[in-house]
C-alpha cells in the first residue's frame, strides 16, 4: 500500500498546485482534518473553501523526499512564494484509500541562508 499511498498524495498535490479542486475532492475524506497553517480545517468542504483563497499559481513546490510507511506518507519540500521561502515537512494519514489528515512543520529560510534540504537532492 505504501506505493499507492505515495501516488495518492502526489496526485492530490498535483491537482492542488493546479487549483483543480474538482480533482482534489475525490482524494480526500469528507471528514478530512488539516492541522497545518493556513488551513486548520476539520472537513473537506472547509479545506477546499480555504484553499480557493490562496495564491497557488504563485507558489513553487520542490519535493525533496516522499516516504511512506503503513498509512502515513511524509513529504519534505521547499516552497516559495514572492517574499517567502520555507522548508516544510508534511505528514499525511490515509484511511480507506483516501487522505484523512495532514500535519506540517514549517521552517522559514532567510535570504542567503544555506538550503536546509540540500542533502536530500
Amino acid at each position: 500500500m505504501t506505493t499507492e499511498h505515495k501516488e495518492q498524495v502526489l496526485a492530490c498535490l498535483k491537482a492542488y498546485g493546479a487549483s483543480d479542486f474538482d480533482a482534489v475532492a475525490p482524494l480526500l475524506r469528507d471528514d478530512y482534518v488539516d492541522h497545518g497553517l493556513p488551513f486548520q480545517t476539520t472537513t473537506k468542504a472547509d479545506w477546499i473553501a480555504k484553499a480557493r483563497t490562496l495564491p497557488l499559481a504563485e507558489m513553487r513546490v520542490d519535493i525533496r523526499a516522499l516516504i511512506a510507511e503503513g498509512d502515513l506518507v511524509t513529504m519534505l519540500s521547499r516552497r516559495s512564494l514572492p517574499g517567502l521561502d520555507i522548508a516544510v515537512s508534511d505528514i499525511f494519514r490515509l484511511q480507506d484509500g483516501l487522505i484523512a489528515e495532514r500535519w506540517e512543520v514549517v521552517e522559514q529560510i532567510p535570504p542567503g541562508a544555506p538550503d536546509p534540504l540540500a542533502d536530500l537532492c
